[in-house]
């Protein structure tokens, strides 16, 4: 009973270090910047899979897949059969290789986190929306009551008619294939693609949420169904432009929380300078949040270049989540078993839910003459 307690002691300071340590980490600045980890090694999700009890059990025969929940803060072809001659582990840092596997660069993804996200266990939402809205309000008896005081007369009657729209949670998913021995000798190789396919997950998501277009089962993105922007002005300035996208919303009782552009874009409104050559965006040498007109400003490859998404994301809907990202590992495949191979599968069950299209204006930066 001691050596138990010793033991669960001991594994509360490691709890308590690794809570202090993450803490140290958000202070300093010292995060991952986008879904995955960082580019130039497995990253925190690849470590996590690849020392997941689970993958453990698999690599060591007792069961023939295993699944690996992917927690929501680390969301944000060929089959591999062999590393270089010598390698047993190309993540361990062993001659030289501090750094691991060098992967591609890793696109900043946001426009999840403007959005509430709601956990659901439907794999339909519905969308209750008002049509129309005729309001009869009035004094009642009006100035011709013979009362006086409108006692006694019919109080007047407003009309509203609904409408539902179904929405059905799509499957984002994709696949690769390994060795078994690859993944037994090269313990977190199987995490660094997991945390690659699962990075994949989430960029598909992130184009699908801004720009999807809803043909067949893809989703209506953001900027598909915003209100078009109507208060262009030739010649004006990006930051005219927006600034009159923002007012669109304002005097429809919105209130705007983003701005969404393209970062090239984005790098040419910070370059505008003013008849002296003085930045209108503040100093260059000085570190700035991105915000515009009081708004903060998110800079997104996935946005089109020369367009602008201005939107009030509390208002305009909500993210529904029916599975977050998870990776399977499987032999069950095909022929798998008996070639040895594995398939490692990552897939999501996300919807972008937007129940207020006015609450969006999208458009062209540039109105020229």
């Amino acid at each position: 009973m001691k050596d138990a307690f010793g033991r669960m002691d001991e594994k509360h300071r490691g709890l308590r270090g690794q809570i202090l340590d993450l803490a140290q980490r958000v202070a300093a600045g010292n995060v991952p910047q986008s879904i995955g980890g960082s580019g130039g090694d497995a990253g925190e999700l690849a470590q996590l899979i690849a020392e997941s009890d689970g993958v453990k059990q698999f690599l060591n025969g007792n069961t023939p897949s295993c699944t690996i929940p992917v927690p929501a803060r680390l969301m944000y072809r060929n089959a591999i059969t062999s590393t270089a001659p010598g390698v047993t582990d190309p993540l361990r840092p062993a001659g030289g290789r501090e750094r691991g596997i060098v992967a591609g660069p890793e696109q900043r993804l946001l426009v999840r986190g403007l959005f509430a996200q709601v956990p659901t266990d439907q794999g339909i939402v519905e969308v209750v929306r008002e049509s129309t809205f005729t309001s009869n309000a009035a004094i009642q008896g009006n100035d011709s009551s013979p009362t006086g005081s409108g006692e006694g007369a019919l109080k007047a009657e407003s009309q509203f008619t609904f409408g539902i729209a179904q929405l059905t949670i799509p499957t984002i998913a994709h696949h690769t294939t390994a060795s078994r021995q690859i993944l037994s000798d090269a313990a977190r190789l199987g995490g660094h693609v997991s945390s690659r396919l699962v990075y994949g997950l989430a960029l598909k998501e992130e184009l699908e949420m801004l720009a999807g277009t809803g043909s067949g089962l893809g989703m209506n993105g953001i900027n598909n169904q915003a209100s078009a922007f109507t208060g262009g002005v030739t010649n004006a300035t990006a930051l005219d432009t927006l600034a009159r996208a923002i007012n669109q919303l304002q005097v429809s009782n919105f209130e705007p929380s983003g701005i969404v552009l393209n970062p090239v874009d984005w790098l040419a409104i910070q370059l505008l300078k003013d008849t002296q050559g003085r930045y209108l965006i503040g100093d260059p040498a000085a570190t700035t949040t991105p915000v515009l007109w009081g708004l903060p400003v998110v800079p997104t490859a996935s946005q089109t270049l020369g367009k602008f998404t201005v939107l009030d994301a509390r208002q305009a809907g909500y993210i529904a989540d029916r599975e977050t990202a998870t990776v399977r590992i499987s032999e069950n495949v095909n022929d798998n078993f008996v070639r040895n191979l594995v398939t490692i599968l990552a897939e999501e069950r996300s919807l972008i839910v937007i129940e207020r299209p006015t609450a969006i204006v999208y458009g062209n930066l540039s109105h020229a003459g």
